[in-house]
């Protein structure tokens, strides 16, 4: 027992040895600690890079590389797949440095980090909404920033998963004659997701319900909309069918 004890304790030791690198002397300077956690991130020596950014910043936060340290630091955090640690740092950085050379940067990575972040459409979207603030900040902050273009795309894809969400919800009552329910839910999308990719099945899915619930008028509306808006989409030829043949 004594010795597997002891040999417990010696890689317990071993690995408190390997988390303090010979790079990092506690009397380095700034200037060596910055150099070293920039070489630890060439070798995606990621939490070591961490480490030593971190004291670098705490000893002379005002130091003029003090910005790429920051950022240095939650890209590290990113590569290890920590999104929210590395978007908190991102998001400290843009806040406290807001005209700073890295501010549209960190800004962005921000945005991308919350968005490794969002998950399946049918699950709560804290995340997605939090990935479109900030993908928006940047296009709103920083219109002329080389980011802004991507930025954009990443909230036309994000908000496309939010009207899917609703979609799926509407299908959901659907499915279950729940048609008034589903109108809800499709009238919601359609007035509040304009644009979304998933809006043609919307509007075929509505002038089905509407036509289960009796709402002729409605539906004549709907599907004029389809046709006129997406007239060579598959849900308007489907519609077209469908109308040709009452319409279910």
């Amino acid at each position: 027992m004594r010795r597997v004890a002891l040999g417990a304790v010696l890689v317990g030791l071993a690995l408190t040895l390997l988390g303090c690198p010979k790079e990092l002397p506690q009397d380095a300077s700034p200037e060596e600690l910055y150099q070293s956690g920039v070489e630890a991130y060439g070798k995606r020596n990621w939490q070591t890079a961490i480490n030593a950014l971190q004291r670098f910043l705490f000893l002379d936060p005002g130091h003029i590389k003090a910005d790429s340290a920051a950022f240095l630091i939650g890209e590290s955090y990113y590569e290890q797949k920590q999104y929210l640690t590395a978007a908190a740092e991102f998001l400290r950085l843009a806040q406290n440095r807001p005209a700073g050379p890295l501010a549209d940067d960190a800004r962005f990575r921000a945005c991308q980090a919350y968005g490794k972040l969002s998950p399946r459409p049918e699950l709560d979207q804290e995340f997605t909404l939090e990935a479109i603030v900030q993908c928006r900040s940047v296009t709103l902050l920083y219109p002329g920033s080389p980011y802004a273009g991507q930025a954009a795309e990443q909230v036309k894809e994000l908000t496309d998963k939010l009207a899917l969400k609703v979609y799926l919800s509407a299908e959901y009552y659907y499915k279950r004659k729940a048609y008034e329910s589903a109108i809800v839910y499709l009238e919601h999308l359609l007035e509040n997701f304009r644009g979304a990719a998933v809006e043609p099945l919307a509007l075929l899915k509505l002038w089905e319900a509407y036509l289960r619930t009796g709402y002729r008028q409605e539906a004549d509306d709907i599907e004029a909309r389809l046709l006129r808006e997406y007239p060579d989409s598959p849900e308007a030829q489907k519609l077209a069918e469908l109308s040709s043949g009452d319409g279910g």
